[in-house]
């Protein structure tokens, strides 16, 4: 599950066993964990038309024989998607969301709509981005520590700043973890996982930080460098990447130590987090 690139040690959560691959599996857990304790067999959450959350949500329910429900945004307008496909085959319902509609989602008052329509079930935010969600990531923590080889400098994307909260929760001190930002302005960033860090409540912390410098454009944004590059470090490497989370992460880090900003020599793990059906989303990678 670990492969050594010149230094950088890829841990690839993408070959990570279950129905699910990446890190979207470690992010449910908690949650079916939690809907067996409250006694519900459905579990509600939302995405978009390539959604790996609702890709994985849906892979995992299938496996334990419980009921999911996807909210997607936009689905009547774009068609039908290689990964809405996916998900109606593992029994997920899908159900077409208006972009303004989706706009609510973090809303309590359309949260509660949403609750009473589909009750009983568990509501899951978009992404899995809450405690339970990051906490869910801390067992990535052991699969660091298992394949480091002495790297105290871990990379990892960063969407909603859920996983890396769980992997810093996870982790001492003596690992300083950084966060490679897939969004443009997310401004907002730190104070997420700072908020889920005091909700952890981890007796130690790795030290960590995020940069915002390698969005490429914004979320599911690509540029031609990064083009190049996707495509180079699969020619050379064999390792598929997806533009949206890892490919940025892999970019970001081959920039850093090209400018010296990040010195070669020093051991470094970089977390792939898996993604791979999103893809098909994008013509030029085949």
């Amino acid at each position: 599950m670990g492969v050594s690139l010149g230094g950088v040690t890829l841990l690839r959560l993408d070959q990570t066993g279950g129905p699910a691959f990446g890190n979207k599996y470690f992010k449910l857990q908690e949650y079916f964990r939690e809907a067996k304790r409250q006694g519900v067999s459905r579990l509600v959450s939302f995405g978009g038309v390539w959604s790996n959350h609702l890709h994985a949500l849906a892979a995992v329910g299938a496996d334990l024989g419980i009921e999911t429900v996807g909210l997607v945004r936009g689905a009547g307008d774009l068609g039908e998607t290689a990964m809405l496909m996916d998900v109606r085959r593992c029994g997920m319902q899908v159900v077409p969301v208006s972009r303004e509609e989706y706009r609510h989602r973090n809303d309590a008052d359309y949260q509660r709509r949403i609750l009473s329509r589909f009750a009983p079930c568990l509501l899951i935010p978009e992404g899995g981005a809450a405690v339970l969600g990051a906490r869910g990531c801390k067992a990535i923590a052991n699969h660091i520590q298992q394949r480091s080889n002495r790297a105290k400098r871990i990379v990892v994307p960063v969407g909603t700043g859920t996983t890396l909260a769980g992997v810093a929760a996870g982790l001492d001190e003596s690992y300083a973890l950084c966060g490679i930002s897939a969004l443009k302005g997310a401004t907002d960033l730190e104070v997420q996982v700072e908020a889920l860090l005091r909700d952890l409540a981890p007796e130690h912390c790795a030290r960590w930080r995020i940069v915002h410098e390698y969005h490429c454009g914004g979320f599911a944004r690509t540029h031609e460098s990064l083009c190049d590059f996707i495509l180079a470090f699969e020619a050379i490497h064999g390792i598929q990447l997806e533009p949206v989370y890892t490919g940025k992460m892999m970019y970001a880090v081959h920039q850093l130590r090209k400018s010296g900003e990040w010195s070669a020599d020093l051991p470094l793990l970089a977390i792939h987090t898996g993604g791979l059906q999103g893809r098909r989303g994008y013509s030029w990678l085949g």
